[in-house]
């Protein structure tokens, strides 16, 4: 699939973090991200267009996967439309049908959106821990960093992750850095899980890694993360399984 592609022919069609799904050179992969803001009482017709055009897409272009969610939290009006991992040489390409299909739902499609933000989401992989059902995943905490000292910042989440890979932690996380978006370019985590039963009580996280660094060394690196955090904000998304096209 031509990441691109599809960015051009969903062009207004936001998105906001999601899951990556191939890890592999993980570090040279791109995501591309739309976030929309649907009209309070267009809900209904955005989710009709954005159908029928799916259709149109996947005739285009066979290869094609993307996942849509929304936001369960503050502006609920908000989707987020994610293509994953493709190379930035991916973006030179253009394909005739693609921009066809948009070409053909483009007004239906403006009529139901405020607004849309498009970002470049750069996978990090060595600061990412994948797990194999991710995709079963459906419901994601996304958490958007304002940071002092990025560096530090991401010197301690690549230790932390080296440390979930060798304890086999059960649970996924993966960094991005973001180009563009609502806010500007940054740093954001998604935590994926498969159920809201999961956000309950504390995973023991924090414990594993105390326990792998031990106290006085997890101690100074905590420390090390409240001072390269300026400010930082959280969502949680669900993913519309119907506005979504993933291979089994």
């Amino acid at each position: 699939m031509k990441f691109n592609i599809i960015s051009i022919a969903c062009l207004a069609l936001a998105v906001s973090p999601a899951f990556a799904d191939n890890h592999e050179e993980a570090e040279d992969w791109v995501q591309r991200v739309y976030l929309e803001y649907v009209k309070g009482d267009k809900h209904d017709a955005y989710k009709e267009v954005v159908t029928e055009w799916n259709e149109c897409i996947k005739e285009a272009d066979e290869d094609a996967e993307w996942s849509v969610y929304q936001a369960e939290t503050g502006n609920v009006n908000r989707y987020a439309f994610v293509v994953n991992n493709q190379r930035w040489a991916d973006f030179d390409d253009d394909d005739t049908e693609l921009d066809a299909c948009y070409g053909q739902f483009k007004d239906r499609y403006h009529d139901t959106v405020d607004k849309v933000y498009a970002s470049f989401d750069v996978y990090l992989e060595d600061h990412s821990h994948h797990v194999d059902d991710d995709k079963d995943r459906s419901i994601a905490w996304v958490t958007s960093f304002e940071l002092e000292d990025r560096r530090a910042f991401l010197e301690n989440v690549k230790k932390y992750t080296e440390a979930a890979k060798e304890n086999e932690w059960g649970d996924p996380f993966y960094f991005y850095s973001a180009i563009g978006g609502e806010h500007g370019s940054g740093i954001y985590v998604v935590s994926p899980v498969t159920s809201f039963a999961d956000f309950d009580g504390d995973n023991g996280f924090w414990k594993m890694l105390e326990e792998h660094f031990g106290e006085e060394a997890f101690m100074k690196m905590r420390e090390t993360d409240r001072e390269s955090i300026k400010d930082y904000h959280a969502d949680i998304w669900v993913r519309v399984d119907e506005l979504s096209h993933m291979k089994e």
